[in-house]
């Protein structure tokens, strides 16, 4: 059973919440409190698997709140409630927040955001990942421009503009971002000249996502035995995966998913970084038949996946974005559906290690799609396989 949090200081906002979304699911154990400072204490007395905050939190704002709980309960997964059209409440929850919903969401949205952040939440925070932090030590913190961009958006009067005008004191930062911006992905007509006119284009989420995304590569360096090659080649595939889901992947998601592509192996980086030796052991252990899955948790506990969707989790990475790299391997083996972010990336992954030159750097890199082929009745079967198809038809086209 699911435990919820609900928290809001109005007692008349707590009883219309719990009208509204006491019974939203049947194996939900809620408890509804007065006031972040009660929500605090009461978790700290007994854990919860999920905290849903109200911006009306007259002891402490509900970003700060929010913020206190990814401290220190850190496997809680965060719902932010904004009312309709306070723009500023998910501004500031952003950095924080698993999801910023209205307030007016209706119980259906609210069970569906819930229930995925809290088994999210289970599978990055689980005892394998807490062994490997101790073993190789804490990941990174965020880099100190996005840092200041996070505490830019707590401030209430603070506007896109102005966090615009933060990111603009990091020249490689800003460098990085308005390269993405104006490149093919997006298909502009007109250049984008500073990160303003980015903001207007993006909108802070976007922008703040891509900015990490190239601070994330930045933050780890392969460690000793590993070859000066394998990081161009990791660099290289990120980018043809970044490529293809462009082809792919609806326009209104193509930031997410150019962030995807580019860090779903930054969970390999981690290891390359921090643990040189295991990456080589579960390496050879693939290249001996072992499945990918199979070998990283024989080596390091987890697999890649989840340790790059563990340090995105902590840096405040869009859910979308986390929890697209954490489950990309994870094959769907239900009827039909529509497909979702990871579901692009698993099938765009295998698609291009169809086509990719193999290098011969060793340890190869992102070996799960070379070893575990989907079949070709996959891509249809999550929604994708017209776009395979045609992603396969431009490709035949070219050579």
């Amino acid at each position: 059973m699911i435990s919820v949090l609900f928290v809001d200081d109005n007692v008349s906002n707590l009883h219309a919440m719990r009208e509204d979304f006491g019974a939203c699911h049947d194996e939900w154990d809620t408890a509804f409190v007065p006031g972040a400072e009660v929500a605090l204490f009461v978790m700290a007395e007994r854990p919860v698997d999920a905290v849903v905050a109200s911006s009306a939190l007259g002891d402490m704002s509900a970003a700060n709140f929010l913020r206190v709980t990814k401290d220190k309960h850190p496997r809680t997964a965060r719902i932010a409630m904004a009312s309709p059209g306070d723009r500023g409440a998910s501004l500031r929850a952003l950095p924080v927040a698993n999801f910023c919903l209205r307030q007016d969401c209706g119980p259906d949205e609210l069970a569906r955001a819930v229930n995925r952040a809290a088994e999210l939440q289970r599978k990055l925070h689980g005892d394998a990942t807490r062994h490997l932090v101790e073993a190789v030590g804490a990941l990174p913190s965020l880099p100190a421009t996005l840092l200041a961009v996070d505490n830019a958006l707590c401030d209430e009067e603070c506007s896109p503009s102005a966090v615009a005008d933060v990111m603009s004191g990091d020249v490689a930062m800003v460098a990085k971002v308005l390269q993405l911006v104006n490149s093919p992905f997006f298909g502009l007509r007109t250049e984008i000249k500073d990160l303003r006119q980015a903001v207007a284009y993006l909108g802070i989420e976007a922008l703040r996502d891509i900015a990490l995304a190239g601070a994330a590569f930045h933050a780890f360096t392969p460690g000793q035995g590993v070859p000066a090659s394998w990081l161009p080649a990791l660099n290289a595939h990120s980018m043809s995966v970044a490529g293809a889901l462009r082809q792919v992947v609806r326009v209104q998601a193509r930031a997410e998913a150019n962030v995807v592509g580019t860090l779903h192996a930054v969970g390999e980086l981690v290891v390359a970084d921090r643990a040189p030796a295991k990456l080589a052991e579960v390496a050879a252990d693939v290249m001996a038949g072992a499945s990918p899955d199979e070998a990283e948790e024989r080596h390091i506990g987890t697999t890649y996946p989840v340790i790059g969707g563990y340090l995105l989790s902590s840096w405040g990475m869009g859910y979308n974005v986390v929890e697209a790299v954490t489950r990309q391997r994870e094959l769907y083996l239900g009827p039909p559906r529509a497909p979702e972010l990871a579901d692009y990336v698993r099938v765009v992954e295998d698609l291009v290690a169809r086509h990719e030159p193999r290098t011969d750097v060793v340890p190869p890199v992102c070996q799960a799609a070379c070893v575990c082929p989907l079949d070709d009745g996959y891509a249809a079967g999550v929604g994708l396989g017209e776009a395979a198809r045609l992603y396969e038809d431009g490709f035949s086209a070219m050579r």
